[in-house]
């Protein structure tokens, strides 16, 4: 049987074929979706989150909602019922427009029809539907609410799984929100599944500590270099091709990051004239994965060499107050990654070293006051949604007070620059 080498390898919104399963994730996984509790699927980007979802869920299994940095929780209740074929009526925003009799709301409530006998009073009808030989009564609920919406999917006979994806681009405040919809939803058995690209455990409980113990993480990390072989062995096998020569490297250049694993491949391929399906085996020589390695950095290099020039813009180059020059946190954060020990990067970078550091390299630095810096960190999320950073690469751990690099082919990209040349080129917002 012939097979694509992009359905093979890869990074693609379909499961790809080289996909492998895990104990610790996969099965933890398989048993969370099967006990009740709300499902937190976390880890970096290009980790395996999505395509957990594909492997183990059918499509019509569940309802899947794409979160934006606009999205409020109404737009997402709004979406599952549109996807549940859940009609409805919205309540009218003013009082001269009130057909269908029955209180005003002030565009959170809906009104959804049920069907009775003729014999039925109803309270609330509609003009339109007086050719109906059966009476059709409104009743009103609050999606603000997610008492009503557990009340309405339950009426409805709802029993699919609720998929949120990018959870992570939501505003602080409206993550906050449904981690409280959350606890209300456990109650009601509707199972969510959230999608989110951090790193720490307990995000949501840090919102709401009533979920403790009712909701059940799965983390897609870490990947172990016995997953990678079997991930390259099973494409291998797939497109007969030979990695064995390079392997070690390839897995070793790739820091931990199965979708750089998955796009190094798919290039070496590429590159080796491999398509689809081989009829005969096809060697991947160093010289092979060199090129590969190449393709890869450039590639990465421009998204983030934007992500970064993007970053360090700031609104105001000078105080309000003081009249002095902007303390340009974003510009000495990126000045610290690209100066930064690669070893410590990985590791982490505590808020008290990016305290030290940055005051060691800043302009003003009896002016950087722990008190600054955590605000800058506290709000590095929205900062980078802010600039279109998507997906965001940096994401601090309040509990931990860790800053921790969540785009896996960020570590990829940095190994493999020259990190002096970028920074040269990355404009100071404080000069002319």
């Amino acid at each position: 049987m012939s097979h694509k080498t992009s359905d093979v390898f890869g990074v693609k919104s379909t499961l790809i074929k080289s996909y492998i399963e895990r104990d610790t994730v996969d099965e933890k996984f398989k048993s969370a979706i099967q006990d009740g509790n709300e499902v937190i699927v976390y880890g970096s980007s290009k980790q395996g989150k999505t395509s957990l979802i594909l492997k183990h869920l059918d499509e019509e299994q569940y309802v899947k909602v794409e979160c934006s940095p606009q999205t409020q929780p109404i737009n997402i209740y709004k979406s599952i019922l549109r996807q549940l074929n859940i009609g409805y009526v919205e309540s009218e925003t003013s009082e001269t427009a009130s057909e269908h009799g029955g209180k005003i709301g002030a565009g959170f409530k809906i009104k959804i029809p049920f069907i009775g006998d003729t014999n039925a009073s109803a309270k609330v009808s509609d003009k339109n539907l007086n050719r109906l030989n059966a009476t059709t009564m409104y009743v009103e609920y609050n999606l603000a609410l997610a008492q009503d919406v557990s009340e309405l999917l339950k009426k409805s006979g709802v029993d699919k799984f609720i998929v949120i994806e990018n959870f992570h681009y939501l505003e602080l405040s409206v993550q906050e929100t449904l981690a409280y919809d959350f606890r209300v939803f456990q109650d009601h058995h509707l199972i969510f599944i959230v999608l989110g690209i951090w790193r720490e455990a307990n995000r949501l409980i840090q919102f709401n500590g009533d979920l403790l113990d009712r909701i059940t993480e799965v983390p897609v990390e870490p990947w172990e270099a016995s997953d990678f072989q079997r991930v390259i062995e099973k494409g291998e096998g797939l497109l007969n091709v030979d990695f064995s020569g390079v392997r070690d490297q390839l897995i070793f250049d790739s820091f931990d990051s199965v979708g750089v694993i998955q796009e190094i491949c798919k290039h070496c391929c590429i590159i080796a004239g491999v398509t689809s399906t081989s009829e005969e085996k096809v060697i991947i020589t160093q010289d092979i994965l060199n090129k590969a390695l190449e393709k890869k950095a450039q590639d990465y290099g421009i998204r983030h060499i934007r992500n970064f020039e993007a970053f360090v813009d700031i609104a105001r180059r000078t105080s309000n107050q003081s009249g002095k020059k902007s303390l340009a946190f974003p510009y000495y954060f990126i000045k610290l990654l690209l100066t930064q020990n690669f070893d410590n990067i990985e590791k982490g970078l505590s808020r008290a070293v990016l305290l030290e550091e940055i005051r060691r390299i800043h302009h003003r630095p009896d002016d950087v006051r722990s008190g600054d810096l955590g605000a800058f960190l506290h709000n590095l999320t929205e900062h980078q949604i802010a600039k279109k950073i998507q997906p965001p690469f940096v994401d601090y751990d309040r509990g931990g007070k860790m800053l921790k690099v969540i785009d896996s082919s960020l570590y990829f990209f940095l190994k493999h620059c020259d990190r002096e040349e970028i920074l040269e080129d990355i404009p100071n917002p404080l000069e002319d």
